[in-house]
């Protein structure tokens, strides 16, 4: 991708596009071409993972598009005068997936999540997009090593495969089997499963709107809050590295 297309944030290149140009200049055409792509949906808690795992990082760098999931991102890139284009949230980008799925009839793995979220979520896209192929899915309880799982995966020839395993292990499992694959979007996707199946339902619009949307999460589920630790250290540093 073109430098003037990248904002890098403490070593991790961000993709600078709207999600609709993300869209139109990267993914479809992969889709079209029947070509395979990896894409990380990045906030603050995956660029400090990345910082303090040199190994992950290295996944990280290697994943041909990294999205900045995440209004820590986009408020570091300002602070840095590299400002991004938009935040681009995973969810968004599945569902939009998901509709372009329906409208070519192309097919989609659900990877990940309890296996009552699991059906739940592939039940759940099966009505809401029912011309999209479920190619065929698993739960998020295997071993990374697995290699039965792949084989699933692969013997599915899925367009797209959402890989709901939480990180690091979504990212690793896609970087460590990604060349047993010719084609197939692969994304991983955090909690996106559990949005699909109305267990963990979305904030309301004005709370996206108005960048709260990670206040809405932690109100919902009260054991996010640890997590916050990391994001305020991700600020700081970006801070401090600026003066």
């Amino acid at each position: 991708m073109n430098s003037k297309n990248v904002v890098t944030i403490m070593d991790i290149g961000f993709v600078n596009k709207t999600k609709e140009e993300f869209l139109r200049d990267c993914v479809k055409p992969r889709l079209e071409n029947e070509e395979k792509c990896f894409i990380v949906t990045a906030n603050p808690e995956i660029v400090m993972k990345a910082r303090e795992d040199q190994a992950y990082k290295e996944v990280i760098q290697e994943a041909d598009y990294v999205i900045p999931d995440g209004i820590g991102i986009v408020k570091a890139a300002g602070w840095m005068k590299q400002p991004l284009k938009e935040r681009i949230a995973g969810f968004d980008l599945v569902v939009d997936l998901l509709q372009y799925a329906n409208e070519r009839g192309l097919s989609c793995y659900f990877l990940g999540a309890q296996a009552h979220v699991n059906e739940k979520a592939v039940a759940a896209v099966r009505k809401e997009y029912p011309n999209v192929t479920i190619a065929g899915n698993h739960h998020g309880f295997f071993d990374l090593d697995d290699l039965s799982i792949v084989e699933a995966v692969k013997e599915s020839n899925a367009d797209i495969v959402l890989v709901a395993l939480g990180l690091p292990r979504q990212e690793l499992w896609i970087n460590q089997h990604y060349h047993h694959f010719h084609k197939g979007v692969f994304i991983g996707v955090g909690g996106t499963l559990d949005g699909l199946a109305g267990d963990v339902p979305r904030a309301p619009k004005i709370w996206i709107k108005l960048n709260l949307e990670w206040l809405y999460r932690i109100i919902k589920q009260p054991s996010r809050i640890k997590r916050i630790g990391k994001v305020f250290e991700f600020m700081l540093r970006v801070l401090v590295k600026k003066s």
